[in-house]
């Protein structure tokens, strides 16, 4: 019963973090959201370009986090069933102990499944952050007193 409970506690922590990186993409596309509406009003054509490049990533983030989320919460009912199966085989004098191990398993390769997709949202994560500072820098470049 141990081995269920521990990992519905390991996957409701990264069901937290998870909501956080979340939260974290909602205002950073909201802000990109604005500058690229500065940039068009400025008719900046390379900025339109990152910050529309940059709004897809943020696009494409939020969906595998929602995929992650989605599997965090998976894992945690497949784990919960599985603590259920375990005190259902007990009470059944163990004829079905197939059925918790099953949802264990189950319950595990969900999380491995959410875990993932935050892989891969952080790849994109930190392409993203290239892009902006890569960004940054021609628009410090560019407003130097020196050109």
């Amino acid at each position: 019963m141990i081995t269920p409970a521990v990992l519905i506690l390991a996957a409701g922590n990264l069901v937290t973090s998870t909501f956080t990186r979340l939260v974290r993409i909602s205002d950073r596309a909201r802000f990109m959201m604005e500058r690229l509406d500065a940039a068009r009003a400025k008719a900046d054509a390379a900025a339109v370009a990152v910050y529309t490049a940059l709004l897809e990533e943020y696009r494409q983030r939020s969906i595998y986090v929602e995929r992650a989320l989605s599997a965090f919460y998976l894992a945690i009912g497949l784990l919960v069933m599985a603590s259920l199966a375990i005190a259902a085989d007990r009470m059944l004098r163990d004829r079905i102990p197939w059925l918790p191990v099953g949802f264990t398993v189950a319950g595990a390769i969900v999380l491995l499944v959410g875990t993932m997709s935050l892989f891969q949202e952080t790849r994109i994560s930190t392409g993203a952050i290239r892009k902006e500072i890569d960004l940054h820098e021609r628009g410090a470049a560019g407003s130097s007193p020196d050109r």
